[in-house]
């Protein structure tokens, strides 16, 4: 199961942040200057990292880590 921590460490590691910077609620593209290229960096190590896939509308739904953790617990059915 992927904590918030996880994903924060993902978005880091992608965006070569420190994840103290990578608060839950700060927007992946206007606060931690994310782009299409990173996106699709981080959704290909989130895959990764749960075992999902996601789609195009999915990975739409992401812009912050609360973003992520929700649509896990929501649509991925994890505890």
């Amino acid at each position: 199961m992927l904590t918030d921590r996880d994903v924060q460490e993902l978005v880091a590691g992608v965006l070569e942040l420190d994840v103290a910077d990578v608060g839950i609620d700060k927007s992946f593209y206007v606060d931690l200057e994310m782009d299409s290229l990173h996106k699709a960096e981080f959704i290909v190590a989130l895959e990764r990292a749960c075992g999902a896939e996601f789609t195009p509308a999915d990975a739409a739904e992401m812009d912050s880590v609360g973003d992520v953790m929700r649509l896990l617990h929501g649509r991925h059915r994890v505890p």
